[in-house]
C-alpha cells in the first residue's frame, strides 16, 4: 500500500474519532437503555394492572363500608377513637445534671447500632 493511500484512511478516522465518541457512544447508550425499558415495562405490564384492579377494589369496599357505617347511625366523630387504645400519660422522670433519675436502677446498655457498622 502506498503512504499517501494509507494517510487518506487514517487521517480521516483520526479526525472522526471524536465525533464517534461524542455522539455515536451517547446514541448506543440511550437506544440500549430504551430497549430496555420497552422490555421491563412490557413484562411487568400485567401485574401492575392486577395490582391497580386490587387497589382500586380495595377503595370501592372501603368507600361501600364508610358509606353504610355512617348512614347506620352510628357518629361519624367517635367512631375513630373507638379504634385506639386509651393510654395513661405518665411524666418521664428527670435527673439533675445528668444524674440517674430517682427510684429506678437501669443495669443495661443503652446505644445506637447503625446498620453499616
Amino acid at each position: 500500500m502506498d503512504s499517501h493511500t494509507l494517510a487518506f484512511v487514517v487521517v480521516p478516522v483520526l479526525a472522526l474519532t471524536p465525533l464517534i465518541t461524542l455522539i455515536l457512544i451517547p446514541l448506543l447508550w440511550r437506544a440500549l437503555g430504551s430497549t430496555l425499558g420497552w422490555y421491563l415495562r412490557n413484562k411487568t405490564d400485567g401485574r401492575r394492572h392486577h395490582i391497580l384492579e386490587l387497589v382500586e377494589a380495595d377503595e370501592k369496599k372501603y368507600r361501600e363500608e364508610r358509606k353504610s357505617r355512617t348512614a347506620g347511625g352510628s357518629s361519624g366523630s367517635g367512631s375513630s377513637d373507638e379504634e385506639w387504645e386509651n393510654v395513661d400519660a405518665v411524666a418521664a422522670e428527670i435527673a439533675e445534671n445528668g444524674g440517674k433519675g430517682p427510684g429506678h436502677d437501669w443495669d443495661g446498655i443503652i446505644g445506637f447500632f447503625h446498620p453499616f457498622w
